[in-house]
């Protein structure tokens, strides 16, 4: 973790060596375990880039709709939930054969979000009965459900992600925090902060917060804040020696 603590410790020395600049805002973004990043764009296409930034390969949709959640953990499957059509998409890591599916309208009300488990069935939060529910889709039946109203303390909710990461499922409700279950889910604490998404590197957990971006060891009391000045921001991504500016419509590599 030494790379880490030394990205986050001289952030503010560190100089851009590459950009990428958009047309269009970035819905949403992931990075894999080899440190390609995959970016959705408001519209639905979603390009993978080398840790370099470079572009590697693009899916464009068919259909237009916005990327609400994309997930690129383990960089074999590729998972894109979009919620205005209550669909999800899986593709392979070159973006090819895609497979677009819609949740079972028998089994499920609204969807609010969703991401892929790590056994390729989908962790979600449905709204209406503000439930965590593990999805099979070769089934399209319930397999765990948690009901939420006892366990976020917000009176308006607002799930913007969700991620099954080393055996513990992680929720973002961006009114409250962020509340962690185990892989069947059973609540097991809060994380108290005010953000939009989590990202995840080795045993770190790392979320911006205002002007900070904080990284926490997941089984320790370790933490780390560094303040990212007056910027949008939208995140910070971390892998090896790179840092990896998020903004609305702009990705920055620092070293």
């Amino acid at each position: 973790m030494l790379c880490v603590v030394t990205a986050i410790a001289h952030a503010q020395e560190r100089k851009a060596v590459d950009s990428l600049t958009f047309d269009k805002p970035i819905t949403d973004y992931s990075i894999d375990v080899s440190g390609n990043i995959y970016v959705a764009l408001e519209g639905g296409s979603i390009t993978k880039y080398s840790p370099e930034l470079d572009s590697l390969f693009t899916y464009s949709p068919v259909q237009v709709g916005n990327v609400k959640l994309l997930e690129a953990g383990n960089g074999l499957r590729i998972f894109a939930f979009y919620d205005y059509y209550q669909e999800y998409l899986i593709t392979d890591r070159f973006l090819t054969q895609p497979v677009r599916a819609k949740f079972s309208s028998a089994t499920l009300d609204f969807v609010e979000i969703a991401s892929q488990s790590q056994d390729n069935n989908i962790w979600l939060v449905e709204n209406s009965g503000l439930r965590l529910v593990k999805y099979s889709p070769a089934t399209q039946t319930i397999l765990t459900e948690t009901f939420l109203s006892s366990i976020v303390d917000s009176r308006n909710p607002s799930f913007s992600f969700v991620k099954e990461y080393q055996n513990q499922v992680f929720l973002v409700d961006k009114n409250s925090g962020i509340y962690v279950f185990d892989n069947l889910g059973n609540f097991s604490r809060k994380i108290p902060v005010k953000t939009d998404k989590c990202l995840f590197y080795s045993t770190k957990i790392t979320y911006v917060q205002g002007n900070e971006l904080i990284v926490s060891d997941l089984y320790k009391q370790d933490e780390i804040r560094e303040k990212i000045g007056h910027l949008i921001v939208k995140n910070v991504m971390l892998f090896k020696s790179n840092v990896y500016i998020i903004k609305p419509q702009k990705i920055l590599r620092l070293q």
